[in-house]
């Protein structure tokens, strides 16, 4: 079933040595970016590949030496466009952005992709990480693919297409729709298996999909469920209940919604728990559930002994997690959540996330303001 997995000698264990110095070594830092001057913004997306880590922007991609990080190059959308979402990976080393002209109230939202209401067409372009050159750049009508800024819930690329979502109004239940990301042509859609309220696509490779039903009573939240959707009806799948009192396939009250950055290895499915804390809480930790992709049962449960792991990473066929404040990686075993490896990573990072090539591991904060942007490590 996981074929693809290295051997555990790859990532290593604990550290050896008496007791009072047992716990997770420390990873080796390679280098770390620069500090940021004024408010730039949280990277849109990041890429590690070809020896380059590449961190997309609202208005560049700036490329730097995965291990060195020496400059390499930099891409800007032409005439003054906005990037607006890129995908999280880049098949034989082509990562995809999608970019627009930005709309009139732009510079009241200056992070963020804010699209022009009245044009027709956005553009999707395949950048080479190892050079920065345009591999390919096309034009895409709007209208197909919904709502397209970088808080646009209706959008995602991965795998060489593009996902979208679109809710139809009234008991009509939402179309997904996937387009080749090259070509535009359409290479499969159909209803999800129930008609909902509100309906987000998470990823696009595979396709998820969140939904979120009509609300209820005060006391009980709106239904949230979780879709892994493919071409053959039969494939779609909805996860399964959580516990025993609410509702097949929905998320238990006392938590939000599912995280909105799920990842898959083999038949396992790993997506965050948000719980409705305030961001000030981040102390209390969050909860990481695996669910088969075949059966939507739950396999299980790891919870971080504080911060918020927002972003789980599938990379050489396990799951990599941040534990606290982007200062430990732990590796999970996608079939039963094992503990295989851990590492202390020197820095701290606020709602962080992860890229890795090889035995590089990047550690990127996605808020909009710090002090360390990225961090990146050797795992040994």
């Amino acid at each position: 079933m996981y074929e693809d997995r290295v051997l555990e000698s790859f990532w290593g264990g604990e550290t050896k040595g008496p007791w009072w110095r047992r716990g997770p070594a420390t990873a080796p830092r390679l280098w770390k970016y620069p500090r940021e001057k004024g408010n730039p913004g949280a990277p849109l997306g990041t890429w590690a590949a070809e020896g380059t880590l590449a961190l997309a922007r609202l208005d560049r991609v700036e490329a730097y030496g995965l291990t060195t990080g020496a400059r390499l190059w930099t891409w800007q959308p032409p005439d003054g466009q906005v990037i607006a979402h890129v995908s999280p990976d880049a098949p034989d080393g082509v990562g995809v952005v999608l970019h627009h002209a930005a709309g009139d109230d732009a510079t009241e939202h200056p992070h963020h992709a804010v699209a022009d209401r009245t044009t027709e067409h956005v553009h999707l372009t395949g950048l080479d990480l190892g050079t920065g050159a345009v591999v390919w750049t096309r034009a895409q009508r709007a209208d197909e693919l919904g709502s397209v800024g970088a808080d646009a819930p209706e959008v995602a690329l991965g795998g060489g297409r593009i996902a979208t979502v679109r809710t139809r109004g009234g008991n009509t239940p939402p179309m997904v729709r996937v387009l080749d990301a090259r070509t535009g042509a359409l290479q499969w859609e159909r209803p999800l298996p129930e008609g909902w309220g509100d309906a987000s696509v998470l990823t696009a490779e595979p396709v998820v999909v969140s939904t979120v039903g009509h609300g209820g009573p005060a006391t009980r939240p709106a239904p949230r469920r979780l879709y892994v959707v493919s071409e053959n009806a039969e494939l779609a799948i909805s996860l399964r209940r959580l516990y025993k009192e609410p509702p097949p396939n929905e998320v238990p009250p006392s938590y939000e919604e599912f995280g909105a950055h799920p990842a898959i290895v083999g038949d396992t499915i790993a997506v965050e728990l948000v719980s409705p804390q305030p961001d000030d809480q981040e102390h209390s930790g969050s909860r990481i559930r695996a669910f088969s992709t075949t059966t939507g049962d739950l396999r299980w449960v790891w919870h971080s002994t504080y911060g918020r792991t927002v972003f789980p990473l599938a990379h050489r066929g396990y799951l990599v997690v941040l534990n606290g404040y982007g200062d430990h990686a732990t590796v999970l075993d996608p079939a039963d959540g094992r503990v295989v490896a851990e590492r202390a990573l020197p820095g701290y990072s606020f709602q962080a996330h992860l890229a890795a090539s090889g035995d590089s591991l990047a550690v990127i904060c996605t808020a909009p303001r710090t002090l360390q942007r990225l961090r990146v490590f050797r795992w040994k």
